[in-house]
């Protein structure tokens, strides 16, 4: 399986809530002790969950370019994928697990839409929550220290989900993913 991270390259976006895909790659290849390494178009890592090899992949090029480095890399890998990536529709705090769906106003899945011509494919949503202001600056905008602690707790429920798919399935791991509400952990 092939878990896609979006993002945007560069330490200027680093901490950005559009780069959450980019930030639970990380922390998920860091629960296994993995570094990524770099290829021409993306950063990878690979690691054994509960016996199933998952290829973590971050392209590197802007978000709403993804879909022709996705593209190219399952061309070449006819793997299982998933993609992970924010959503200002849900609230921090919250995430989902999709099994298809349509991009939802997200310009990075739009680019792997249109690139894959399809849009039956399974999508993590983390919530990184409604914007006060203009939506392109909110994305781009840092979370702050009681949004990263947030972000911390989901991000960490949600690699547990990533193991329960690894082990018991799409479904299990959904309704797990699915129920998870910061306010209901601790």
């Amino acid at each position: 399986m092939i878990i896609f991270g979006l993002g945007n390259p560069g330490l200027k976006y680093r901490s950005t809530r559009h780069n959450a895909g980019y930030i639970f790659l990380e922390r998920l290849a860091r629960s296994y002790r993995k570094r990524f390494s770099r290829k021409k178009h993306y950063r990878s890592a690979t690691l054994k969950i509960k016996g199933t090899e998952v290829i973590l992949i971050k392209p590197n090029c802007w978000m709403n370019q993804c879909g022709s480095t996705i593209y190219d890399i399952l061309r070449k890998d006819k793997h299982k994928f998933m993609i992970v990536v924010d959503d200002i529709n849900l609230p921090l705090g919250k995430i989902r697990l999709r099994s298809k769906g349509s991009d939802g106003g997200h310009l990075g899945l739009r680019s792997i839409i249109d690139a894959l011509q399809m849009h039956n494919f399974p999508r993590l949503r983390i919530g990184i929550g409604q914007p006060q202001m203009d939506a392109a600056d909110y994305v781009l905008s840092r979370f702050n220290a009681v949004e990263r602690r947030t972000l911390t707790k989901v991000m960490s429920e949600g690699i547990k989900g990533i193991r329960i798919l690894a082990s018991e399935g799409f479904v299990k791991a959904q309704n797990y993913i699915n129920s998870i509400n910061i306010g209901d952990i601790d």
